[in-house]
């Protein structure tokens, strides 16, 4: 289909490009979690310390105040205004895929779907428990954070926007399939860099385009779902990219000013 190959595809490699170029900025993104949930989520529990459902009903409230980042407010008015851009050509998409009858895309409805993205990370939570991975526990609690982040802003946004999709359903905007794949594909990223985020980019990217051709969503839903999925996958992994920073007052001749030090390295 013309159009979202390209849009896609922009949207494929932003999240690397953000990741070579941003800097470190602890300030901006608001880290609450603690350390010891970051580390071992699932580390046996010591006398006197919360529960592990306690920590993570905490983390995924710490999550919800965490996505209004002014970093998550670049990505989303950046897929706000690659939305609107891509706009105009909604309506002659939409009627290509009338033209073109069936589906040119199938699976894509299943693998963005919450009925197999939450399973998913819970069965990735549990497996490397078992099996004592403390690195896989962790990538599937983070999933699972994820999923139920980037499910309350995608209702939330739904409802307040109130768009007709293409085939005339209610509620298209922006694509909860989008969403919910890109957070998938943002956590595996930051767990585990390229070597999975290239395939997990890959396949959400398959799956917003499969919205399209199947007529569910309009381009520019698909296009600001990934905005919302990419926030939230960050968001719940804030711990593995920034940098903790502390800030003291400094006197120097003739004023004063702000010392800005790093005080340790979370990765």
């Amino acid at each position: 289909m013309k159009g979202i190959g390209l849009v896609l595809a922009v949207w494929l490699a932003a999240p690397g490009v953000a990741g070579a170029q941003e800097p470190r900025d602890a300030v901006s993104d608001r880290v609450d979690l603690a350390a010891d949930t970051a580390a071992e989520p699932d580390a046996a529990q010591e006398p006197g310390q919360p529960s592990a459902p306690y920590k993570f009903v905490r983390d995924v409230a710490y999550d919800y105040r965490n996505f209004l980042s002014w970093r998550n407010g670049l990505w989303l008015g950046v897929g706000g205004l690659a939305a609107l851009a891509v706009h105009p050509a909604d309506e002659p998409i939409q009627q290509e895929v009338v033209e073109a009858g069936e589906p040119l895309l199938s699976g894509g409805d299943l693998y963005g779907s919450q009925k197999f993205q939450v399973p998913l990370a819970v069965a990735v939570w549990i497996v490397g428990h078992a099996a004592g991975s403390a690195r896989a526990s962790a990538v599937g609690r983070d999933l699972l954070r994820a999923q139920i982040s980037v499910f309350s802003w995608t209702n939330a946004i739904k409802f307040a926007s109130q768009r007709t999709r293409p085939n005339g359903d209610p509620r298209g905007f922006p694509s909860g399939h989008a969403s919910a794949s890109f957070a998938t594909a943002m956590v595996l990223q930051e767990h585990y860099g390229w070597k999975l985020g290239v395939p997990a980019f890959a396949a959400a990217a398959y799956t917003a385009a499969s919205r399209v051709t199947a007529n569910q969503h309009w381009l520019s839903d698909v296009v600001f779902g990934a905005a919302v999925g990419v926030s939230a996958g960050r968001t719940v992994t804030i711990r593995l990219r920034d940098t903790p920073v502390t800030l003291a007052p400094l006197v120097v001749p003739g004023g004063a000013g702000i010392s800005v030090s790093k005080t340790g390295v979370t990765r």
